[in-house]
């Protein structure tokens, strides 16, 4: 299978978008946050390995990762403080938009003809 090293590190990093939380959010969920590390690390294989199945999966998963995240990201970036007022978010707002932008790359990169020929040919 000849692979482009430069594919590598996305199959790699790919996982950063859907981990990007405020650290707070992150710390709750140590063991999710394991288990996402494995299927992801399964999947950059099977992208490695050329298999149609993880290329299908990490599309979908970056797609749905822009979605919920913009589903997401007005209702959360408004905080409500105890004397009625409201205030920004803006460490949610950031961290979402970054996570937004990654997707977004990760998905118009892997969905690309060519790179899409690179790993499935």
């Amino acid at each position: 299978m000849l692979n482009n090293p430069k594919l590598i590190l996305i199959y790699i990093l790919q996982i950063i978008p859907l981990l990007i939380f405020p650290p707070e959010t992150l710390r709750s969920g140590l063991v999710f946050v394991g288990i996402m590390v494995i299927i992801f690390a399964l999947l950059g294989y099977g992208l490695w390995r050329g298999r149609t199945w993880a290329l299908s999966l990490s599309l979908t998963l970056q797609g749905f990762n822009v979605i919920v995240r913009l589903m997401m990201l007005f209702p959360n970036a408004l905080m409500r403080l105890s004397d009625g007022g409201f205030v920004f978010d803006l460490s949610y707002i950031a961290f979402g938009v970054v996570s937004i932008a990654l997707s977004l790359y990760f998905l118009l990169r892997l969905d690309r003809p060519d790179v899409r020929a690179t790993i499935v040919g």
